[in-house]
């Protein structure tokens, strides 16, 4: 059989790389060619002749798409990666599942061993629900495919010199193992089985402390009672400086954004309505960036194949979650209620276990997306807070004026705060440190396609009066949560940080406007934190 993959370009300039790989089993020869376009300034015209028909579709950067394999294969596969690509990735594990199952991730970027100083985290999740399988094949298609064009895209080149990936294929490799593959082409798909929830039958997208019921500052509270799988994914969240990320599902084809929940149990079931971030603007940007660059997303043209009370069709594709259906204690609400890290969940495919040969056609959909989607990392703004000698700080807050929701520095001084085209103004605090001045930023339209970094500013941070400390009570859940990395105490928030870029010296120099109790703290803080 000759296996012929053909990336055509649209472009008139472009050159063909092609590899030879020969095999000898028995008597069968398998050679496949491999070409791609060297020039990518708009990756979007590249086209896919010759390379999803009946005969080659499998073959796609030198892996084959068609099998799911398990999970020891998966391992092997990562581990493969960087063996091949030793410079560029590395992996580790977050811990284990319930049967002690590894679960294994794997980091790409330049300098993979040392993330370079303002290098955005970017994390992909897969296969929360067992039998949800599409997103656990995307994330090792997608290592595989940045890896292999690092030095044949200056797209990819860009995204793998600028950004830390760490992509984990599947949070519930249990769930996976019992997971039954459905017909090929089947029309609808199963759609609920035994397989989507974990070894103690525990559906981790419900798992999760749920934003505002359970603000609590001691990771170990948080953590009690909860999954190990759960546990291991919480630990990872809070220890590492995410900007972005994507939590893979299946089920139905929309991008959802959060809020998942008005954060109260209520009495009485409700139907579902908006419930938005003060990011929301910014929110709606990542999700129509995924759906726009998946035409079966954005246009909803594989509706038919979900199960009816989905709520397809979805207008272009994306929905907030509050308003599509309310999932209490989700993943993506944690990652933006405790962290700084704004996540999405991408439900990718109708089908949540398609037949393998159906795995390329989910890869042509959406290898443009992810690219796309990861690429927004470098979106809005980033830089560093110093005190008047250079020196870094740690734990610092960074806030948009008209935002509620701060930002914290991490333990290098580095912020990012994702932000949509307009202007903004910014300022920073920290405990110790009297507010910075305010900064103007205007952030201008992306070129679709095109690398473009985030703009850096820096605040630097005079040195202020000590402040009263309270060992038992921390300004914000946004801060890193004790048995991590406590930061200093303080009951301190200031005036400095009302919604006005207005600030009179009197108001600087007076003691009563600097110092709120500690009951007003608390409730400004959860009005941050909700809205």
């Amino acid at each position: 059989r000759l296996h012929d993959i053909v990336f055509a370009c649209s472009q008139s300039n472009y050159s063909f790389t092609v590899t030879f790989v020969v095999e000898m089993r028995t008597a069968l020869i398998l050679i496949f060619f491999d070409s791609w376009c060297s020039s990518e300034a708009n990756i979007e015209n590249r086209t896919f002749k010759g390379l999803f028909d009946n005969n080659t579709k499998c073959f796609n950067d030198g892996i084959n798409l068609c099998e799911y394999g398990d999970h020891d294969s998966l391992i092997r596969n990562l581990e493969k990666l960087t063996e091949d690509y030793p410079g560029f990735a590395r992996t580790g594990s977050i811990g284990k599942s319930v049967l002690g199952q590894d679960l294994r991730f794997i980091v790409i970027s330049k300098n993979v061993q040392e993330r370079d100083i303002l290098e955005p985290m970017v994390k992909l999740v897969g296969n929360m629900h067992g039998d949800e399988t599409v997103g656990r094949q995307l994330i090792y298609y997608f290592a595989n495919h940045l890896l292999f064009h690092y030095n044949t895209s200056n797209f990819i080149k860009f995204l793998v010199d600028n950004t830390e990936f760490h992509l984990l294929p599947t949070m519930n490799p249990d769930g996976f193992e019992m997971s039954n593959f459905s017909p090929q082409n089947a029309s609808p798909c199963t759609h609920r089985s035994r397989a989507r929830k974990n070894n103690n039958r525990v559906d981790l997208n419900r798992n999760f402390p749920k934003v505002k019921s359970e603000n609590v500052n001691n990771l170990q509270l948080i953590m009690k009672g909860r999954q190990i799988e759960t546990q291991a994914m919480m630990k990872w969240i809070m220890t590492n400086p995410f900007v972005l990320s994507a939590n893979f599902h299946g089920g139905a084809v929309v991008a959802n954004y959060p809020w998942d929940s008005r954060g109260q149990e209520t009495a009485n079931r409700v139907a579902p309505q908006p419930f938005l971030t003060a990011d929301t603007k910014s929110f709606k940007e990542l999700a129509l960036t995924y759906s726009k660059h998946n035409p079966t997303m954005f246009q909803q043209s594989t509706s038919d194949r979900c199960v009816p009370g989905t709520g397809a069709p979805f207008k272009n594709g994306i929905i907030n979650g509050a308003a599509w259906y309310e999932v209490r204690g989700s993943m993506q609400d944690f990652n933006y209620g405790f962290t700084n890290c704004m996540e999405i969940t991408l439900e990718v495919s109708c089908c949540k276990h398609p037949h393998p040969q159906e795995l390329p056609e989910f890869w042509k959909n959406n290898m443009y997306s992810i690219l796309h989607f990861t690429s927004m990392a470098h979106m809005g703004i980033k830089g560093l807070v110093v005190d008047e000698n250079g020196g870094r700080i740690s734990n610092a807050l960074v806030k948009v004026i008209g935002n509620a929701k701060f930002v914290t520095t991490s333990k290098r001084g580095e912020f990012w705060k994702l932000l949509s085209p307009g202007n903004y103004t910014l300022r920073a605090i920290a405990d110790g440190y009297n507010a910075s001045d305010p900064i103007s930023v205007y952030i201008p339209e992306r070129r679709d396609g095109v690398p473009s970094a985030a703009d850096i500013k820096r605040f630097q941070l005079k040195s202020a009066t000590p402040s009263p400390r309270s060992a038992n009570f921390l300004p914000s859940p946004l801060l890193k949560l004790c048995g991590i990395q406590c930061p200093s105490q303080t009951n301190v928030v200031t005036d400095q940080f009302v919604d006005s870029t207005e600030r009179t010296a009197k108001n600087k120099e007076e003691p009563k406007k600097t110092t709120i109790e500690k009951s007003k703290v608390t409730n400004f803080v959860d009005k941050i934190v909700l809205f």
